[in-house]
Protein backbone atom coordinates (compact mmCIF):
# COMPACT_ATOMS: atom_id res chain seq x y z
CA UNK A 1 0.00 0.00 0.00
CA UNK A 2 1.32 3.04 -0.73
CA UNK A 3 2.07 6.23 1.27
CA UNK A 4 -0.61 8.15 0.77
CA UNK A 5 -3.17 5.13 1.22
CA UNK A 6 -1.35 4.42 4.31
CA UNK A 7 -1.37 7.27 5.84
CA UNK A 8 -4.92 8.97 4.44
CA UNK A 9 -3.34 11.97 2.56
CA UNK A 10 -5.10 10.89 -0.98
CA UNK A 11 -8.76 11.84 -1.00
CA UNK A 12 -10.04 9.41 -2.85
CA UNK A 13 -8.84 6.52 -0.89
CA UNK A 14 -10.94 5.88 2.20
CA UNK A 15 -8.92 3.11 4.94
CA UNK A 16 -12.40 1.16 4.83
CA UNK A 17 -13.52 -2.47 3.32
CA UNK A 18 -14.33 -1.56 -0.20
CA UNK A 19 -17.21 -3.57 -2.14
CA UNK A 20 -19.94 -1.65 -3.79
CA UNK A 21 -17.48 0.70 -5.44
CA UNK A 22 -14.40 0.24 -7.89
CA UNK A 23 -12.16 3.63 -7.63
CA UNK A 24 -10.47 4.86 -10.76
CA UNK A 25 -6.97 3.80 -8.58
CA UNK A 26 -8.22 0.12 -8.43
CA UNK A 27 -9.00 -0.27 -12.17
CA UNK A 28 -4.98 1.47 -12.94
CA UNK A 29 -3.47 -1.09 -10.62
CA UNK A 30 -5.56 -3.94 -11.87
CA UNK A 31 -4.85 -3.37 -15.37
CA UNK A 32 -1.06 -2.38 -15.18
CA UNK A 33 0.21 -5.04 -12.26
CA UNK A 34 -2.51 -8.01 -13.29
CA UNK A 35 -3.99 -7.55 -16.72
CA UNK A 36 -1.28 -5.83 -19.32
CA UNK A 37 1.53 -8.65 -18.59
CA UNK A 38 -1.03 -11.06 -20.11
CA UNK A 39 -1.81 -8.70 -23.33
CA UNK A 40 -1.03 -8.88 -26.68
CA UNK A 41 -2.34 -7.14 -29.74
CA UNK A 42 -3.90 -9.63 -31.92
CA UNK A 43 -5.49 -8.85 -35.39
CA UNK A 44 -1.89 -8.11 -37.03
CA UNK A 45 0.64 -9.88 -38.82
CA UNK A 46 3.28 -7.05 -37.88
CA UNK A 47 2.34 -8.04 -34.32
CA UNK A 48 3.76 -11.42 -33.18
CA UNK A 49 3.06 -12.93 -30.13
CA UNK A 50 6.12 -14.30 -29.39
CA UNK A 51 5.79 -14.91 -25.55
CA UNK A 52 2.18 -16.85 -26.05
CA UNK A 53 0.56 -14.69 -24.40
CA UNK A 54 -2.99 -15.62 -23.57
CA UNK A 55 -5.05 -12.30 -24.01
CA UNK A 56 -5.16 -10.29 -27.30
CA UNK A 57 -6.66 -6.78 -26.82
CA UNK A 58 -8.83 -6.37 -29.74
CA UNK A 59 -10.57 -9.56 -28.81
CA UNK A 60 -10.71 -8.40 -24.89
CA UNK A 61 -12.60 -5.13 -26.45
CA UNK A 62 -15.03 -6.59 -28.41
CA UNK A 63 -15.82 -9.38 -25.58
CA UNK A 64 -16.34 -6.15 -23.47
CA UNK A 65 -18.30 -3.93 -25.90
CA UNK A 66 -20.38 -7.28 -25.76
CA UNK A 67 -21.04 -7.56 -22.57
CA UNK A 68 -22.32 -4.10 -21.90
CA UNK A 69 -23.79 -3.15 -24.98
CA UNK A 70 -21.09 -0.82 -25.80
CA UNK A 71 -20.56 0.14 -29.50
CA UNK A 72 -16.71 -0.32 -30.59
CA UNK A 73 -15.16 2.35 -32.88
CA UNK A 74 -12.04 2.70 -35.07
CA UNK A 75 -9.45 2.88 -32.36
CA UNK A 76 -10.35 -0.28 -30.57
CA UNK A 77 -8.99 -2.00 -33.63
CA UNK A 78 -6.33 -0.20 -34.53
CA UNK A 79 -3.09 -1.66 -33.59
CA UNK A 80 -1.16 1.40 -32.36
CA UNK A 81 -4.41 2.96 -30.63
CA UNK A 82 -6.52 -0.33 -29.53
CA UNK A 83 -3.96 -0.60 -26.05
CA UNK A 84 -4.80 2.74 -24.90
CA UNK A 85 -8.58 1.95 -25.55
CA UNK A 86 -8.73 -1.15 -24.17
CA UNK A 87 -7.73 0.84 -21.07
CA UNK A 88 -9.84 3.89 -21.63
CA UNK A 89 -12.71 1.42 -21.80
CA UNK A 90 -11.84 0.31 -18.60
CA UNK A 91 -11.02 3.15 -16.69
CA UNK A 92 -14.68 4.57 -17.32
CA UNK A 93 -16.56 0.97 -16.22
CA UNK A 94 -19.11 1.32 -13.24
CA UNK A 95 -18.10 -0.18 -10.28
CA UNK A 96 -20.23 -3.63 -11.01
CA UNK A 97 -19.17 -3.80 -14.85
CA UNK A 98 -15.10 -3.45 -13.35
CA UNK A 99 -15.75 -6.67 -11.50
CA UNK A 100 -18.25 -8.23 -14.18
CA UNK A 101 -14.43 -7.97 -16.59
CA UNK A 102 -12.25 -9.15 -13.93
CA UNK A 103 -14.39 -12.22 -14.29
CA UNK A 104 -14.54 -12.32 -18.23
CA UNK A 105 -10.96 -12.17 -18.37
CA UNK A 106 -10.81 -15.33 -16.13
CA UNK A 107 -13.30 -16.77 -17.98
CA UNK A 108 -10.96 -15.73 -21.33
CA UNK A 109 -7.51 -17.01 -19.63
CA UNK A 110 -9.83 -20.41 -18.77
CA UNK A 111 -10.15 -21.28 -21.66
CA UNK A 112 -6.57 -20.51 -23.26
CA UNK A 113 -5.04 -23.13 -20.82
CA UNK A 114 -5.88 -26.11 -23.01
CA UNK A 115 -3.12 -24.78 -25.29
CA UNK A 116 -0.56 -24.14 -22.82
CA UNK A 117 -1.28 -27.66 -20.85
CA UNK A 118 -0.41 -29.43 -24.23
CA UNK A 119 3.21 -27.07 -24.59
CA UNK A 120 6.25 -29.13 -24.27
CA UNK A 121 7.79 -27.26 -20.94
CA UNK A 122 4.56 -25.32 -20.38
CA UNK A 123 5.81 -24.29 -16.53
CA UNK A 124 7.07 -21.08 -18.51
CA UNK A 125 3.42 -20.50 -19.20
CA UNK A 126 2.55 -20.61 -15.37
CA UNK A 127 2.45 -16.76 -14.96
CA UNK A 128 -0.04 -17.09 -18.12
CA UNK A 129 -2.23 -19.46 -16.68
CA UNK A 130 -5.60 -18.87 -14.20
CA UNK A 131 -3.87 -19.73 -10.78
CA UNK A 132 -1.57 -17.06 -11.27
CA UNK A 133 -3.93 -14.53 -12.31
CA UNK A 134 -6.52 -15.63 -9.48
CA UNK A 135 -3.60 -15.26 -7.43
CA UNK A 136 -2.55 -11.45 -8.51
CA UNK A 137 -6.17 -10.39 -8.78
CA UNK A 138 -6.57 -11.72 -4.91
CA UNK A 139 -3.57 -10.67 -3.71
CA UNK A 140 -4.50 -7.02 -5.10
CA UNK A 141 -7.63 -6.83 -3.52
CA UNK A 142 -6.61 -7.98 0.10
CA UNK A 143 -3.91 -5.54 -0.12
CA UNK A 144 -6.37 -3.04 -1.08
CA UNK A 145 -9.51 -4.00 1.59
CA UNK A 146 -11.60 -4.98 -1.69
CA UNK A 147 -14.06 -7.11 -0.06
CA UNK A 148 -14.32 -9.93 -3.13
CA UNK A 149 -12.23 -13.19 -3.79
CA UNK A 150 -12.00 -15.08 -7.06
CA UNK A 151 -12.34 -18.80 -6.50
CA UNK A 152 -11.05 -21.56 -8.30
CA UNK A 153 -14.45 -20.90 -10.57
CA UNK A 154 -13.32 -17.88 -11.43
CA UNK A 155 -16.18 -16.02 -10.14
CA UNK A 156 -15.81 -13.46 -7.80
CA UNK A 157 -17.57 -13.94 -4.12
CA UNK A 158 -17.22 -12.66 -0.19
CA UNK A 159 -13.86 -13.25 0.85
CA UNK A 160 -13.42 -14.95 3.98
CA UNK A 161 -10.61 -15.54 6.57
CA UNK A 162 -7.97 -17.50 5.39
CA UNK A 163 -8.50 -20.50 7.41
CA UNK A 164 -11.85 -20.50 7.22
CA UNK A 165 -11.24 -20.36 3.09
CA UNK A 166 -9.16 -23.47 3.42
CA UNK A 167 -11.44 -25.36 5.44
CA UNK A 168 -14.54 -24.47 3.69
CA UNK A 169 -12.68 -24.88 -0.27
CA UNK A 170 -11.65 -28.54 1.28
CA UNK A 171 -15.10 -29.63 1.40
CA UNK A 172 -15.86 -28.54 -2.86
CA UNK A 173 -12.60 -31.65 -2.92
CA UNK A 174 -13.98 -34.21 -0.61
CA UNK A 175 -17.49 -34.31 -1.59
CA UNK A 176 -17.10 -36.55 -4.73
CA UNK A 177 -17.84 -39.91 -6.58
CA UNK A 178 -21.06 -40.93 -4.01
CA UNK A 179 -20.90 -37.17 -2.37
CA UNK A 180 -21.89 -35.40 -5.85
CA UNK A 181 -25.15 -34.74 -4.69
CA UNK A 182 -23.80 -33.19 -1.51
CA UNK A 183 -21.48 -31.38 -3.02
CA UNK A 184 -23.99 -29.58 -5.28
CA UNK A 185 -25.69 -28.64 -2.49
CA UNK A 186 -23.24 -26.92 -0.47
CA UNK A 187 -21.58 -24.97 -3.77
CA UNK A 188 -25.24 -23.93 -3.36
CA UNK A 189 -25.19 -22.57 0.15
CA UNK A 190 -21.72 -21.06 -0.80
CA UNK A 191 -22.54 -19.59 -4.02
CA UNK A 192 -26.03 -17.96 -1.92
CA UNK A 193 -24.27 -16.48 1.08
CA UNK A 194 -20.47 -15.90 -0.60
CA UNK A 195 -21.92 -14.40 -3.96
CA UNK A 196 -22.76 -10.09 -4.29
CA UNK A 197 -26.82 -11.27 -4.53
CA UNK A 198 -27.35 -12.41 -1.16
CA UNK A 199 -29.66 -15.19 -0.21
CA UNK A 200 -28.99 -16.10 3.36
CA UNK A 201 -32.34 -18.58 3.57
CA UNK A 202 -31.60 -20.81 0.76
CA UNK A 203 -27.84 -20.79 1.37
CA UNK A 204 -29.09 -21.99 5.07
CA UNK A 205 -31.51 -24.77 3.57
CA UNK A 206 -28.90 -26.34 1.08
CA UNK A 207 -26.29 -26.09 4.31
CA UNK A 208 -28.63 -28.03 5.63
CA UNK A 209 -29.18 -30.07 2.90
CA UNK A 210 -25.55 -30.56 2.25
CA UNK A 211 -25.45 -32.46 5.77
CA UNK A 212 -28.42 -34.72 5.03
CA UNK A 213 -27.38 -35.54 1.64
CA UNK A 214 -23.76 -37.20 3.23
CA UNK A 215 -26.11 -38.63 5.60
CA UNK A 216 -28.15 -40.45 3.57
CA UNK A 217 -25.54 -41.34 1.76
CA UNK A 218 -23.60 -43.30 4.77
CA UNK A 219 -27.19 -44.68 6.52
CA UNK A 220 -28.91 -45.55 3.39
CA UNK A 221 -31.54 -46.99 5.30
CA UNK A 222 -32.49 -43.65 6.88
CA UNK A 223 -35.18 -41.54 5.42
CA UNK A 224 -34.57 -38.43 7.02
CA UNK A 225 -31.68 -36.47 9.02
CA UNK A 226 -33.30 -36.86 12.39
CA UNK A 227 -33.05 -40.22 11.50
CA UNK A 228 -29.39 -40.17 10.52
CA UNK A 229 -28.40 -38.51 13.45
CA UNK A 230 -30.29 -40.77 15.93
CA UNK A 231 -27.98 -43.78 14.27
CA UNK A 232 -25.31 -41.50 14.87
CA UNK A 233 -26.02 -41.48 18.50
CA UNK A 234 -26.31 -45.30 18.63
CA UNK A 235 -22.84 -45.64 16.81
CA UNK A 236 -21.26 -42.83 19.37
CA UNK A 237 -18.36 -42.07 16.74
CA UNK A 238 -18.94 -38.90 17.44
CA UNK A 239 -20.07 -37.94 20.50
CA UNK A 240 -23.98 -37.56 21.52
CA UNK A 241 -23.62 -34.17 22.75
CA UNK A 242 -22.10 -32.45 19.53
CA UNK A 243 -24.75 -34.92 17.62
CA UNK A 244 -27.45 -32.83 19.60
CA UNK A 245 -25.93 -29.73 18.46
CA UNK A 246 -26.58 -30.70 15.13
CA UNK A 247 -30.19 -32.01 15.95
CA UNK A 248 -31.03 -28.48 17.48
CA UNK A 249 -29.79 -26.51 14.44
CA UNK A 250 -32.01 -28.96 12.30
CA UNK A 251 -34.71 -28.07 14.48
CA UNK A 252 -34.16 -24.12 14.23
CA UNK A 253 -33.72 -24.15 10.64
CA UNK A 254 -37.25 -26.24 10.51
CA UNK A 255 -38.78 -23.93 12.62
CA UNK A 256 -37.34 -20.47 11.30
CA UNK A 257 -39.62 -19.02 8.99
CA UNK A 258 -38.93 -19.59 5.06
CA UNK A 259 -35.75 -21.56 5.16
CA UNK A 260 -36.69 -25.06 5.07
CA UNK A 261 -40.61 -24.21 4.65
CA UNK A 262 -42.55 -21.51 3.38
CA UNK A 263 -44.46 -18.75 5.84
CA UNK A 264 -47.37 -16.53 6.14
CA UNK A 265 -44.41 -14.75 8.54
CA UNK A 266 -41.03 -12.70 7.74
CA UNK A 267 -37.74 -14.57 7.64
CA UNK A 268 -35.66 -13.20 10.77
CA UNK A 269 -32.15 -14.77 9.43
CA UNK A 270 -29.31 -12.60 8.37
CA UNK A 271 -25.82 -13.09 6.97
CA UNK A 272 -24.27 -14.30 9.89
CA UNK A 273 -26.78 -16.54 10.68
CA UNK A 274 -25.87 -18.45 7.07
CA UNK A 275 -21.88 -18.15 7.13
CA UNK A 276 -23.00 -19.71 10.69
CA UNK A 277 -24.50 -22.40 9.53
CA UNK A 278 -22.32 -22.74 6.05
CA UNK A 279 -19.20 -23.38 8.93
CA UNK A 280 -21.45 -25.58 10.92
CA UNK A 281 -22.27 -28.02 7.98
CA UNK A 282 -18.44 -28.06 6.62
CA UNK A 283 -17.26 -28.92 10.41
CA UNK A 284 -20.14 -31.20 10.40
CA UNK A 285 -19.34 -33.32 6.84
CA UNK A 286 -16.04 -33.44 7.26
CA UNK A 287 -16.07 -35.17 10.92
CA UNK A 288 -18.59 -37.59 9.71
CA UNK A 289 -16.88 -38.61 6.48
CA UNK A 290 -13.31 -38.64 8.69
CA UNK A 291 -14.94 -41.05 11.77
CA UNK A 292 -16.63 -43.44 9.12
CA UNK A 293 -13.71 -43.76 6.37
Amino acid sequence: MKFSHRFGFDPEYKNEPISEEAPNWLKSLFFINVLEPLLYIDGDSRQKNEESKPLGVKDLIERLCAENGHETDSEDFDSWTCWDALKCRLMNLEWYQFYDFVEITAIKIKEQEIEYSSAWENSRFESFMFPSYRQKVNDLFSQHKIQWKLNDAGKLETSLPKDLETRVSAIDSTLQDKFEPARVHYSKARSYILSPSKDPENSIKESVSAVESVCKTIYPKCATLGDALKAMKREQLISPMLVTVFEKFYAYTNAEPAVRHGSNKMSGVGEMDAELALHMSAAFIRTIISRKS
